[in-house]
């Protein structure tokens, strides 16, 4: 038979293939990219005796392979002789050793006929369909594909195909969430590692590699198939490991390259921003290597940055703006005389009317003012200006501070920049002798109109959530779901098999995870717990591909899923229905 020898320049590592038939070399010759190819000169002896070898008989076909592609002939030991050709192609150094990786065939069966491989359609030809495009789903792409094409094409010892299969099932009945799998080529990383061009990309891409096999590790469920996965593992790549180790090495690794880089929620490296300065210049001279690297490791380039930014702030506010102001007094068209600056003070805009009509009379003087360079300070109660789409430049929104002292609220006088849409009316009016019942009246009023429309939009004020806030409020929403949906549930089985809360199976589904197989062309009923803290409730027959399509969309990455498994596409909609229109009663 003839005699495969892979090396692979960038992995360090090669491999050596033997008693393979003429089909299955020109097989792996049509299904491998290799940048260089050698023939060993005894190729030429072949059965007719002459020295021009595939010009009679055996070797023809695999002539006919390799005289398309560019070869070199090369003599002695087959082994020895490639290594020392690469390491002198891509200039390594004599010392550098590589790893064999050969994993012994013992009873693989033997490669598949180039013949079926291409009437099966396996291999690339022309008139049949692609057998993986037919298989795979669409969305599976790159590595998986040529990971099942080498399994078709070279089938695996029976002990080790029998272990993906039990894999494959195992994976098929899981119930729990599961990893993303991240798909990155070895050779492109280790080759970026190599030359140290590296960049927070490809290491986050990295970690996430490393931290799909640590969730895989945590979850009893799929530890089951990280364990059966160990073997294939090794015959595809002829690293042998030991689970445990392997766990171990993701967890210093990952730990190792969190605490560098950045990583998605980290927000301690927005671009430098000042009133004075538009933020598409920061944004252009700092988005590039901002938010790369924590700040920790650069405090002293971050420093000298922030000290060059508030400098040029500084210098347009005391050289440049004045003499800019100057010069738009003269030519403003409200203005006063030329070379005098206009200056407007006003005290509660617009109140004397109807609040919708006055505040958007509000909004368009504000603009006016805005447009011509005005000075002066508006002041006003109207809060709906702050929502309205105000074209301006120089306008600035400030608000009037207050403090919590002695279980009372009370302004300070001082302004604060931001917005407040909150008057303190009910302490004003304790404060200025109004009656108790007259006000406990007041606030009663204001939970039932205004209270319920702010928790429908959201489940609080923006804030940072911790861990355990987060699980109050899932089971929040879990509780909530079941007292809406159990009473259609339990009517929907007429026969008293009522399916109790315990039985109604929630999974979660965190940030770069995706549905088990298990839910292919199950309905499902799904509630979205937002980034903004908003809720969003869904129905489906194919969770995976919507849970992938709500990703796509801008700030939503890493938005949590919950979902439970119900009787048909029919049910799933009433119980969508059911829950838009009652999970705002409870206080969502």
């Amino acid at each position: 038979g003839y005699c495969m020898v892979t090396v692979f320049e960038t992995m360090k590592t090669y491999s050596v293939e033997d008693n393979l038939t003429e089909e299955a070399l020109v097989t792996k010759l049509r299904t491998c990219r290799c940048h260089h190819l050698f023939l060993h000169t005894s190729l030429r002896n072949n059965s007719s005796g002459t020295c021009r070898w595939g010009e009679y008989g055996e070797g023809g076909l695999l002539w006919g392979e390799c005289s398309a592609r560019q070869f070199e002939w090369f003599d002695g030991n087959a082994v020895d002789e490639l290594l020392y050709k690469v390491k002198d192609l891509y200039g390594l150094e004599d010392d550098i050793a590589f790893r064999n990786v050969t994993v012994a065939p013992e009873s693989r069966p033997s490669p598949l006929h180039l013949g079926t491989a291409t009437q099966i359609g396996a291999l690339p030809t022309e008139g049949i369909p692609c057998l993986l495009k037919v298989l795979l789903p669409s969305n599976c792409t790159g590595l998986p594909v040529m990971f099942v094409r080498d399994l078709l094409l070279n089938p695996p010892a029976y002990e080790i195909a029998s272990t993906i299969q039990e894999a494959c099932k195992r994976m098929s009945n899981i119930t729990c969430s599961i990893p993303d799998f991240t798909c990155v080529p070895p050779a492109k990383l280790v080759k970026l590692l190599e030359s140290r061009e590296t960049n927070h990309i490809e290491f986050y891409k990295i970690k996430n590699v490393l931290d799909d096999i640590l969730q895989l590790n945590s979850n009893s469920e799929l530890d089951e198939i990280l364990k059966l996965l160990m073997d294939p593992t090794w015959v595809s790549t002829g690293l042998k490991v030991e689970q445990e180790t392997l766990v171990n090495e993701c967890k210093s690794v990952s730990n190792r390259i969190g605490e560098i880089i950045s990583l998605d929620g980290v927000n301690d490296q927005k671009p430098s921003s000042y009133a004075v300065i538009p933020n598409e210049f920061f944004e252009d001279m700092e988005s590039s290597w901002k938010g790369r690297v924590k700040r920790i490791h650069l405090e002293e380039e971050y420093t000298e940055v922030d000290e060059a930014a508030k400098a040029l702030s500084t210098a347009i506010e005391e050289d440049f703006l004045p003499i800019i102001s100057r010069i738009r007094a003269t030519t403003a068209p409200l203005g006063g005389p030329k070379g005098e600056i206009l200056y407007v003070l006003i005290d509660e805009i617009c109140r004397g009317t109807e609040t919708a009509k006055g505040t958007c009379i509000a909004g368009s003087i504000i603009e006016t003012l805005d447009s011509i360079s005005c000075l002066g300070i508006v002041s006003t109660h109207l809060h709906g200006i702050f929502d309205l789409p105000l074209r301006r430049k120089n306008t600035v929104f400030k608000s009037m501070g207050a403090e919590f002292i002695e279980n009372r609220t009370m302004p300070t006088w001082k302004l604060m920049d931001g917005i407040c849409k909150e008057s303190l009316a009910f302490e004003t009016a304790q404060r200025e002798g109004v009656p108790e019942e007259l006000i406990h009246r007041a606030e009663e009023l204001y939970v039932s109109v205004y209270a319920k429309e702010s928790k429908l939009n959201g489940f609080a004020s923006p804030k940072v959530v911790n861990k355990s806030e987060k699980q109050v409020c899932l089971n929040e929403v879990k509780n909530a779901v079941i007292s809406i949906c159990l009473k259609r549930l339990s009517d929907y089985y007429k026969k008293g098999n009522v399916l109790e809360p315990s039985e109604m199976r929630f999974v979660l589904i965190g940030a770069k995870e995706q549905p088990p197989p298990s839910t292919i062309g199950a309905s499902s009923v799904y509630i979205i717990l937002r980034p903004d803290r908003k809720l969003y409730v869904g129905e489906t027959d194919d969770l995976q591909g919507r849970v992938r399509a709500h990703r796509l969309k801008e700030g939503m990455q890493n938005a949590t899923f919950l979902y439970f498994l119900v009787p048909g596409k029919s049910m799933a909609c009433q119980l969508e229905t059911l829950l838009i229109n009652q999970l705002p009663d409870e206080g969502f």
